[in-house]
């Protein structure tokens, strides 16, 4: 039988073009592989750089380093483990190094190995030192808006004037906000050294002369209005954004305020738990205290002591039984104001004439029914203020409203006359001391954890600088709260053709009109104020403001978007007007006006209420529909 011949195996060999795919699908396959290796090793190995017992790195011999800037660079970029830039790192952040070895990239670009922020990444060698004294770079700045040196960077204590322009040289600072800017400036001014907020400083002389314009706040609007009573330039005034009250949880303002007026005399712990009691069951949920008015103060003030003249005003309460009060109403949920006379205050300014108004020879003079305490003066701007910040210390108010803070009514006449020193020390305009004052204390006030408002006429809706010194647009740009007083019995009659327009039979159309011009104003400023409205509750020349007349008012306000809240207002106290306000306090006009903006309508019409003149308890009044309210006020009652 013949042997079976084994057959010899020979490969099949693959084509040029088949080999060549083969080796690149093999190479895609290695590379996939190399980069998720890479990749979970990455994962680790941040896992384990962040595998502290406290979530910092467990680094050999890290070392502490922070962040500096570069050619006037405020932030350095931060990368993640893959080189991306993924955030920007402030100035003057603290940061732990792995080593002070840096990572050098094949292009030669050099990194250290951070951790920041509970991240690891890199930052550019160049923005990392360890010398404090290489964080701030620059040497001097120049000032953007007028303001007054503070001796002591946590001080009330004023220095000199840093006028717009005015070339600073910087000593040091505080300490660097997240963004890199620094909080504070110390500087030197002539010979002396003080401390003034980065948002009033620039780094060039050009940007330190201009004047801030956007979209809606120009300054051509300003400088065009001039000064055409005596109160200033309005072009003069600053315009450019301001910081505004924001203290978190800590202390939040109610989105719509609801407020009722208690007096100092009235500002006891069996007087505020009246209003506690009348308040329940309706909105309000605000209660506004004076805590100084011109002879009264609601307790018992150190810092009025520390003056010497504590016994020249009647007080009503020791500091502890004020403690007592406000706790209460605190403990009830109320946001709390206090009020303040400021620059009205008859005690004040017979105590101290040489920070007072007088005559040129130095003697007091009596405008619109006391004594006047200047404006123009710093001495009275830290006494002012200082009372506040003990007032939100000791007690924990929400928020500090300055009353009477403008000149007398009628001192352009004593001023055309030659016939008063207002202590006018840095020749500046009433308009430009006023902002200025509001400005100081706002910044001070804010450090202590509360908002700030400011009481104005009615008549600063209109379009010019009141000659005693208030101008809507430049008071609501640095103010949190601006609180407009426009009582209808405060406006002109006038004669419209057919008949006299009383302004305070036609609640509605006079605070509507009121409102319209406010909404003008309110966009002719960078950074706006919120808007709370002093509403009047009293009968006048046999009109009665009952709850009708009283929601005329507040609908008003709201029917031109004007939705901050309300405040009540009778110098006796709101209660005194008790069986009048009730109907008109137990609403939430906040919320109704939400729903009438859903339903595309204005609030009085939603609410279908009769805004037609003449309480309801009245009749027979004038009636007009071509009311105008852009006139002087004709009182000077607040």
């Amino acid at each position: 039988m013949a042997q079976e011949r084994k057959r010899k195996y020979i490969p099949r060999r693959l084509k040029p073009g088949a080999r060549i795919l083969l080796a690149l699908f093999l190479l895609a396959v290695i590379a996939m592989c190399s980069t998720l290796f890479i990749d979970l090793r990455s994962v680790t190995r941040q896992q384990d750089e962040l595998s502290g017992t406290d979530g910092t790195p467990a680094w050999e011999d890290p070392v502490t380093a922070y962040v500096t800037s570069q050619e006037g660079e405020l932030t350095a970029a931060f990368y993640n483990e893959g080189l991306a830039r993924v955030a920007d790192c402030g100035r003057g952040s603290q940061v732990m190094l792995e080593s002070w070895t840096p990572f050098i990239t094949e292009s030669g670009d050099e990194y250290y190995h951070v951790y920041w922020n509970g991240q690891v990444g890199y930052i550019p060698c160049e923005f990392i030192t360890d010398d404090l004294s290489e964080l701030m770079q620059e040497t001097q700045v120049y000032v953007r808006s007028t303001v007054n040196l503070l001796k002591d960077k946590n001080g009330l204590e004023l220095g000199g004037l840093a006028e717009r322009g005015t070339l600073l040289r910087l000593v040091g600072y505080d300490y660097f906000s997240g963004d890199g800017q620094v909080n504070m400036y110390q500087v030197r001014l002539g010979d002396e050294s003080g401390w003034i907020k980065s948002e009033y400083v620039t780094f060039d002389y050009a940007s330190s002369m201009e004047n801030w314009s956007s979209e809606n706040c120009r300054s051509t609007t300003h400088i065009q209005r001039g000064d055409a009573y005596g109160g200033g330039d309005a072009g003069a005034l600053d315009f450019f954004p301001h910081e505004k009250g924001d203290f978190g949880d800590a202390n939040v303002m109610p989105k719509d305020v609801y407020a009722l007026y208690i007096p100092a005399f009235q500002a006891t712990k069996d007087g505020i738990s009246r209003y506690i009691e009348y308040a329940k069951g309706t909105a309000i949920n605000t209660l506004v205290i004076t805590i100084q008015d011109e002879a009264e103060l609601a307790y018992e003030s150190d810092w009025v002591r520390q003056y010497g003249i504590l016994d020249r005003y009647t007080y009503y309460n020791t500091v502890d039984e004020m403690k007592e009060a406000i706790q209460m109403a605190k403990d009830a949920g109320f946001y709390l104001v206090a009020r303040m006379s400021t620059f009205k205050d008859s005690q004040l300014a017979q105590a101290y004439p040489q920070w007072a108004i007088t005559d040129p020879y130095g003697g007091l003079v009596s405008i619109d029914g006391g004594n006047w305490p200047s404006a123009f003066s710093r001495d009275i701007w830290q006494y002012k203020v200082g009372l506040a910040v003990e007032a939100v210390d000791n007690f924990g108010f929400n928020e500090i409203q300055f009353d009477y803070v403008r000149f007398p009514d009628y001192i352009i006449n004593y001023e055309r006359e030659g016939s008063v020193d207002m202590k006018n020390a840095n020749n500046e305009s009433k308009a430009q001391v006023i902002q200025r004052f509001l400005t100081y204390a706002a910044d001070q006030i804010h450090a202590h954890g509360a908002y700030v408002g400011a009481d104005v006429f009615g008549e600063t809706s209109n379009d010019y600088v009141a000659p005693y010194g208030q101008y809507w647009p430049a008071i609501s740009n640095v103010v949190d709260v601006i609180s407009g007083m426009p009582y209808p019995d405060h406006f002109n009659s006038y004669w419209d053709g057919g008949s006299y327009f009383r302004p305070f039979q036609h609640p509605y159309q006079t605070l509507f009109n009121w409102a319209r011009n406010v909404s003008r104003r309110q966009q002719e400023c960078a950074t706006p104020a919120v808007v709370r409205t002093w509403m009047q509750i009293w009968d006048d020349y046999g009109y009665e403001y009952d709850h009708v007349a009283i929601q005329r008012e507040i609908t008003a306000v709201y029917d031109n978007d004007i939705s901050g809240g309300y405040m009540l207002w009778h110098a006796m106290g709101s209660l005194s007007c008790e069986e009048n306000i009730t109907g008109a306090v137990e609403l939430d006009y906040y919320d109704l006006y939400q729903q009438a903006e859903e339903a595309g309508k204005i609030l009085s019409d939603y609410m279908k209420l009769d805004t037609g003149e003449g309480s309801s308890k009245t009749s027979g009044l004038s009636n007009s529909s071509s009311a105008s309210t852009d006139t002087d006020e004709d009182t000077d009652s607040e």
